[in-house]
């Protein structure tokens, strides 16, 4: 049972929005921490899916869980365009906060997935054999993502640091996107005003941080 878990997740989990976020989070994040971040997300939503993932629908409405994702996605695409402003400060940030914000991340767009209903399918089905699928989810989840991190580095490094940043930054603005408007469907005049809006402070953020690194 736990490796028929490990590959269906395994498989499921390749080419999956998670895994794009995560390969986009290397650009502003190291490895470490990134790798950090997902594996903690992984065990807790591993976790919750095996335990208790038939009662999470029942709990928490998915629109909320959408709308949270939503937020955290644009909310790491507009933090991915600022500028760094020293290496003392990526440090701290990346020994503190994004550990955490990046498994919460995790956590939440996981919620509602293919990857996470799969696992509370598998759990269900297989009543006795709880730590089995919790290890084969759990395994599957951290070597897609971790090959999915490695990738992401070694784009990343042949491109040019503000390709990088754009790059990432759209993956998180499209998902983020869709998310909201699976959440809250609204008319193609709302899109066009939230599009604008979304690329006008988009573009303030990255031209007010490339100022105010060059005046350092």
């Amino acid at each position: 049972m736990l490796f028929h878990t490990f590959l269906f997740v395994f498989l499921a989990e390749m080419a999956d929005k998670t895994q794009l976020m995560i390969m986009a989070l290397t650009n502003r994040y190291s490895v470490k921490t990134v790798i950090a971040g997902m594996i903690l997300g992984v065990f807790a939503i591993s976790g919750v899916s095996v335990l208790a993932g038939d009662l999470i629908g029942d709990l928490i409405p998915m629109r909320l869980i959408k709308l949270a994702a939503s937020a955290m996605f644009l909310f790491f695409g507009l933090m991915n365009l600022r500028c760094n402003d020293s290496e003392e400060e990526g440090h701290h940030f990346a020994l503190k906060i994004p550990v955490v914000s990046i498994a919460f991340t995790f956590v939440v767009a996981e919620l509602g997935d293919k990857t996470q209903l799969a696992t509370v399918a598998l759990a269900a089905d297989h009543m006795g054999e709880h730590l089995p699928v919790f290890l084969g989810a759990s395994f599957g989840l951290i070597l897609a993502n971790i090959l999915g991190i490695f990738a992401g580095k070694l784009i990343f490094s042949h491109l040019r640091e503000d390709t990088v940043k754009v790059g990432s930054s759209f993956i998180f603005f499209l998902f983020g996107s869709l998310t909201l408007f699976e959440a809250v469907p609204g008319s193609t005049m709302i899109f066009i005003v939230y599009s604008t809006v979304l690329i006008l402070c988009a573009y303030a953020i990255y031209t007010i941080s490339r100022r105010h690194a060059n005046m350092q």
